[in-house]
């Protein structure tokens, strides 16, 4: 459209009525220059679509280490003849997830050639556009079929907040060690209560005792906190923080983007 360099100088006076015309009629941006070898939109499209696979990526690697059976919290919707196994009956392979993985894992290197091929020499390049034009259409492709993956799996997750809260007594308490330490720190000091709570973990583990029983035979402790007070510090429902506000924040601004 734009010429052998791109200024247009084929269409004379018309040159930019009729761009800005054709930029109405495709629902594009009107570029402020000609970019035959300006590859700067091409590539920051490229990498803002690698960020999305990156993201995608972070979102499969984690659901994949959730759904193996040392886990088993979460798991992608099930249905018939997805994520089966051809010779063990029982598993539910995550299918969406290493769709999600793969386009994480071949993305970047794609993004890297269209870096690659930005330094095209005056206004016409040799071999350097001539690499984009598959490069960029499979970048579109891969992250195209990762967010369809990862739209389905979104919608049907399941979730087992059972396992969840017997994943987090594993530990015996020990994962809420932090919040006993916080509030014994305000009454005791933070030294004292530091080195309290260090002493008691170490004897929940070398006694197998869950950390409740130890911090109940510590009378500095009880001295300080009540056994209410005890099992609310240790109750994981209590110590989720601002987990809450920054979800509501992420679908706040995700339909003020979208709306």
């Amino acid at each position: 459209f734009g010429g052998a360099s791109g200024t247009l100088a084929a269409l004379g006076e018309h040159a930019m009525p009729v761009a800005h015309a054709l930029a109405v009629e495709l629902q594009l941006g009107l570029p402020e220059q000609p970019w035959h070898t300006q590859r700067d939109r091409l590539v920051e499209f490229a990498s803002v679509l690698g960020l999305i696979a990156g993201s995608l990526g972070k979102l499969g690697r984690d659901l994949s280490l959730l759904m193996q059976t040392e886990a088993a919290e979460v798991f992608e919707p099930s249905a018939p003849g997805k994520g089966g196994s051809s010779t063990m009956p029982h598993k539910r392979n995550p299918v969406g997830a290493a769709v999600l993985i793969s386009a994480a894992t071949r993305v970047p290197g794609l993004v890297a050639t269209m870096f690659s091929a930005m330094p095209q020499e005056h206004e016409r390049s040799l071999g350097l556009w001539h690499a984009e034009w598959e490069t960029l259409p499979e970048i579109c492709r891969l992250v195209s079929g990762a967010l369809k993956q990862a739209l389905l799996v979104s919608q049907g997750l399941e979730v087992d907040p059972e396992r969840m809260a017997h994943n987090l007594d594993l530990t015996q308490g020990l994962v809420l060690a932090e919040a006993v330490s916080i509030v014994l720190a305000q009454r005791l000091g933070r030294e004292t209560a530091h080195h309290l709570l260090e002493q008691c973990c170490k004897r929940a583990v070398a006694e197998r005792r869950h950390l409740r029983a130890v911090l109940a035979d510590e009378a500095q402790v009880t001295a300080e906190l009540s056994a209410v007070e005890l099992d609310r510090l240790l109750d994981p429902a209590h110590y989720l923080g601002q987990a809450q506000t920054w979800v509501t924040r992420a679908v706040t601004d995700h339909f003020a983007l979208t709306a």
